[in-house]
């Protein structure tokens, strides 16, 4: 005998324990139910999945995203509603929820007014897959995310819904940060990829490989922050069991603390960055760069290099590069020196990984450690009528209130909490990390005492470090910049031939393809290169430039 139950809707049922997903009809609807609940109503299942289609925001270049979509309800309402430029994804991470619904799906939303291509229907269940879908989709096209809950479907996996939807938030919005920081410095980066090019061909400074690049002692990243003047006296005392990864604006600070580190992280490609470096040349102090990286500031010490990219856009120009060999070790773009560190220590490092002076926060009037270039700068400009130098525009920095790891306040603002939650998100589950007191945001890794810190250096004596290999990239990177000019004099001659009346512009957007470092900061919305003459005019006079630079570097 069946043991069921009738419901208040006039059919049986089994009882809640059996949770396997069906699909039962009310009369009204069909509605799902899972894990012993109804993940719509079993009086009018359609009633509050039209309900929240039409209260759902009107927005422009709109990603509405739609978890669990279960049956569809509500789908074709949405999609009629919202603008021309704007989409549906919905997502399901279950695939037996999937295959249970999938046949009501489409038919729920096959005949629709709505243009099909604009309703996505995905399963996934991992950030790795929704950013491919993010950027198949072209995120240069939207500009917001809008979470549009139709079922309860997402009820049965919540943290996981409410992860991804963050998660494509952040995504977004680190694209057009990165666009944003492309359109500004993109030009900068490019010159200066050429001119740390033009080092390495010219072998006036030893450039090592990653390659062996190991260490077993325990690691130290220091940053700039305040709480890096807790630790002087600790680094001081227990340097030679220590491996020391400074990042660039620390630099100064442990020198003139007596300190002086294993090697330094430079990322910033602006020129100003070089004061990080005041007091360290002819250190011979080991100098791990982005290959963007100001050029005076890999050569200034006068020690050996080691050179890292980042992916700071997607580029032809760093494939190629990546081809050649001459981008052997690449990073995400984090954005900081002080992630950029982080990154490149936790894959050289097989030992414990001390994190000091990352604090993502600061007090007014006092956001750098003692010896730092910016705490100089605030030394050598006061004077009678500007006692506080920097107070002024710190009390006006916009504030936000965050915490450390005993739950007290601190004062940060969007850009260092964007990087602290970044550090968080990616680091905080890697065990080899611990923060030395007082440290400052709350960044997920355990905060620890000296004396603990100690303990674990006494239990890790012996590691051994090894540093890489002199790599002779000289032929390499000098053919790279000969191949670069005979591709610019190709896209030269084409616009001429254009001009002449004995070519076209799509001849030299065509001699353009693969050479996306020329347009790389253009404003215009891919897919570039366009053969619009505004366009083609602002490229090629780009192009003469960049052949002009690397020529001067050359002779």
């Amino acid at each position: 005998m069946i043991n069921s139950a009738k419901n208040t809707t006039g059919f049986f049922r089994p009882r809640d324990n059996m949770l396997e997903p069906r699909i039962e009809e009310t009369g009204r609807g069909k509605t799902v139910y899972s894990n012993g609940r109804y993940l719509y109503s079993r009086y009018n299942p359609p009633r509050l999945s039209l309900q929240a289609a039409e209260s759902a925001p009107i927005i422009n270049r709109c990603i509405y995203l739609v978890p669990s979509p279960l049956l569809g309800y509500g789908l074709i309402n949405l999609a009629c509603r919202i603008p021309e430029d704007s989409i549906i994804i919905t997502i399901e991470q279950s695939q037996e929820i999937m295959a249970l619904c999938s046949p009501e799906l489409l038919k729920n939303t096959g005949d629709s007014e709505a243009d099909d291509s604009r309703i996505i229907n995905v399963r996934l269940s991992d950030r790795d897959s929704l950013h491919a879908l993010l950027h198949s989709l072209g995120p240069w096209r939207f500009r917001r995310i809008q979470r549009v809950d139709l079922s309860s479907g997402s009820s049965l996996n919540p943290e996981l819904y409410d992860n991804l939807t963050d998660f494509l938030m952040e995504d977004l919005m680190s694209y057009w940060r990165n666009r944003h920081a492309l359109g500004r410095l993109g030009r900068e980066w490019v010159r200066h990829t050429f001119a740390n090019l033009s080092l390495v061909a010219d072998g006036c400074t030893s450039f090592q490989g990653f390659s062996s690049f190991k260490t077993g002692r325990v690691s130290v990243v220091a940053g700039a922050g305040p709480s890096l003047e807790s630790s002087f006296e600790f680094l001081a005392l227990h340097r030679d069991n220590l491996w020391i990864m400074a990042v660039d604006t620390a630099l100064p600070a442990l020198l003139e603390s007596g300190i002086t580190p294993d090697t330094v992280a430079v990322l910033d490609t602006q020129a100003w960055n070089l004061l990080d470096f005041h007091g360290s040349s002819s250190s011979k102090i080991p100098v791990i760069a982005d290959i963007t990286s100001y050029p005076p500031c890999i050569t200034h010490t006068g020690g050996p290099c080691y050179l890292y990219s980042s992916e700071f856009a997607e580029l032809d120009f760093l494939h190629r590069l990546k081809d050649s060999g001459l981008r052997d070790f690449t990073i995400p773009p984090l954005g900081s020196v002080g992630l950029a560190a982080l990154e490149i220590i936790s894959r050289i490092s097989s030992g414990p990984v001390f994190l000091t002076g990352l604090d993502f926060a600061y007090s007014p009037g006092k956001s750098h450690a003692r010896g730092s270039s910016f705490h100089h700068w605030q030394l050598s400009s006061i004077s009678r009528l500007n006692p506080h130098p920097g107070w002024e525009a710190s009390v006006k920095r916009p504030r936000l209130k965050g915490f450390d790891a005993s739950g007290l306040t601190r004062d940060s603002d969007t850009v260092l909490m964007g990087y602290a939650s970044l550090l968080k998100d990616r680091y905080s589950s890697d065990k080899r990390f611990h923060v030395l007191e007082p440290g400052g945001l709350y960044l997920g890794i355990p905060v620890i005492s000296f004396i603990d810190a100690k303990a674990i250096i006494e239990g890790n004596i012996g590691g051994i470090s090894e540093n890489g290999q002199v790599v002779s990239l000289q032929d390499t990177a000098a053919l790279f910049l000969m191949e670069e000019l005979e591709g610019f004099k190709r896209v030269i001659s084409a616009w001429e031939a254009y001009a002449e009346g004995n070519g076209s512009a799509a001849d030299v957007a065509e001699n353009l393809k693969g050479m996306d470092e020329v347009f790389a900061d253009f404003p215009d919305e891919p897919p570039l290169p366009k053969v619009d003459d505004s366009f083609l005019v602002r490229a090629v006079s780009r192009v003469r430039q960049l052949q002009r630079y690397i020529k001067r570097l050359r002779s």
